[in-house]
């Protein structure tokens, strides 16, 4: 009875697996081999002998693989027969793995063809658009941006060329009839440069640019007469010097007024020579500008003489002295040349009329140019 029972007893109990064997690596590269126990435990390295812990057997269940049935195994061959791509695999180690499924004819012509449009399909990128929705929004908010603060920046340019103008053309007025002709420049072309921010073309604007003009002329004179600029200038030329003689740095780009006639050069197209010759001791001097100005007013009137002119402009470069007799010629910037129009401001430069008349002609004649530049 005894027996019986424990036979029985033993066909419910399981034979407990073999301990799982192990290879542990010791920090000095030995390695510790054993099987594993229900415990851990510390052996001791061969090399270095110091204990190695090893964990202990896994002591749950390996869980079981349950065979396919007969139903999903049929399912796994024609899945694979409908997929060209797809390898099937027997379950059976027999057999050969990687076993392409066999296909008719017909199938195999047209089951590729409907799988290579659907690998087409989805392998195709979208189309890389500039202009998407997304884009066209911020471009519009940055061009928005722009336009505003452009548009905020051009009314604050308003706003403080109308708080400058009057400001500033009165001061520059008050100090022109001081003879203070450095703050009277400056002042006057920060008024000018007001109205032409405001576009002003009227009669008061047209002042202020001609005020502006002559005061920035008598605040950049030439230190000296031009006779003295001349005979110092030609007193540095060397014999046989080609290039244009240099002037001092103090009178590089000065002005100069002139009140005398102008002729059309017959040497030179488009210049004209200032009928104000220089006879110095080394040589002649010839006074040449380029001005379309200038050259409008140049021509003889009705009774074959050529009307006198008050005009100011910046000395430009004065020519080594060549030819017999020795000749040089002075050069004037007629980019810059304009015609004097205030008789007040031309006294201030240290005109003195001879006498009432000569005055009179003087006031007529500046008068005609003030109408001429309008």
């Amino acid at each position: 009875m005894a027996g019986w029972l424990g036979h029985a007893t033993s066909l419910f109990q399981q034979t407990p697996p073999p301990p799982d064997p192990f290879e542990v690596e010791c920090d000095c590269g030995g390695k510790v081999v054993g099987r594993r126990l229900n415990v851990y435990q510390k052996p001791a390295c061969p090399i270095c002998e110091r204990p190695v812990f090893v964990l202990p057997a896994n002591v749950y269940p390996r869980p079981k693989i349950k065979p396919k049935s007969t139903a999903s195994k049929r399912a796994d061959k024609a899945n694979a027969a409908r997929s060209p791509t797809t390898l099937v695999v027997d379950d059976n180690p027999s057999a050969t793995p990687n076993r392409l499924p066999a296909r008719s004819t017909r199938a195999a012509g047209r089951v590729p063809q409907v799988a290579s449009a659907a690998d087409t399909s989805m392998l195709r990128e979208p189309p890389n658009r500039m202009l998407t929705p997304l884009r066209m929004i911020a471009t519009a908010i940055v061009l928005m941006s722009f336009l505003t603060v452009a548009g905020l920046s051009h009314r604050q340019r308003i706003e403080n060329a109308k708080a400058i103008v009057l400001k500033a053309a009165d001061a520059g007025m008050a100090a022109l009839r001081q003879q203070e002709f450095g703050k009277a420049a400056q002042d006057l072309e920060n008024a000018r440069q007001a109205v032409d921010v405001l576009g002003r073309t009227d009669h008061a604007a047209n002042d202020i640019r001609r005020f502006s003009r002559e005061a920035t002329t008598l605040a950049k004179l030439a230190s000296s007469s031009l006779t003295e600029l001349l005979q110092e200038t030609l007193a540095g030329a060397k014999a046989g010097q080609i290039e244009p003689l240099r002037l001092s740095s103090t009178n590089n780009g000065a002005w100069v007024i002139f009140d005398a006639k102008v002729l059309p050069s017959t040497e030179r197209v488009n210049r004209c020579v200032v009928d104000a010759p220089i006879q110095l001791a080394k040589a002649m001097v010839r006074i040449e500008i380029e001005s379309l100005t200038l050259q409008s007013l140049s021509k003889a009137n009705e009774f074959g003489e050529v009307p006198r002119l008050i005009f100011a402009a910046q000395l430009e470069q004065l020519s080594p002295p060549i030819g017999d007799p020795l000749t040089t010629v002075l050069t004037l910037n007629g980019k810059t040349a304009f015609l004097w129009t205030s008789y007040d401001t031309y006294a201030a430069v240290g005109y003195r009329p001879i006498d009432a008349e000569s005055e009179q002609e003087t006031r007529s004649l500046l008068e005609r140019q003030l109408e001429a530049g309008k």
